[in-house]
């Protein structure tokens, strides 16, 4: 039976790389549902994005921004706007259901931006926003 050798790497957003020349290193926003599932890691300050005036959603650019939403495809909903009707396919925790974000698009990232709820996250495990 032959050996079977494995090497891991721990990993961790808050250490400091060797090479100071890296101008690169940016820190990562981890945020939490209010139910304490992790639901978002950005590379920026949730609360410093650009808010949406229509239902105060945070603006997440699909382009501009690196960020992983862990959360499962709710439904599509149309909503009532002042200028017209939008089509939100909505984005739950996995865990408790709630709605934490919203896309304009069928296809997950495919739009321009991903609008995450007002108040659906905290960045403490356990806290409520």
């Amino acid at each position: 039976m032959p050996k079977i050798v494995s090497k891991s790497t721990v990993s961790s957003s808050d250490q400091q790389g060797n090479n100071d020349n890296n101008s690169n290193n940016t820190k990562l926003h981890v945020y939490y549902c209010l139910c304490s599932e992790f639901i978002l890691v950005i590379d920026h300050d949730l609360q410093q994005l650009p808010k949406r005036h229509t239902d105060q959603s945070h603006i997440v650019s699909n382009t501009a921004r690196t960020f992983k939403l862990t959360a499962d495809k709710g439904q599509a909903v149309i909503i009532r706007r002042e200028e017209g009707y939008e089509k939100q396919h909505r984005l739950c925790c996995p865990r408790c259901n709630l709605v934490v974000a919203y896309e304009t698009t069928q296809q997950r990232r495919a739009g321009p931006y991903t609008y995450i709820l007002d108040g659906a996250l905290s960045e403490q495990q356990g806290a409520y926003a």
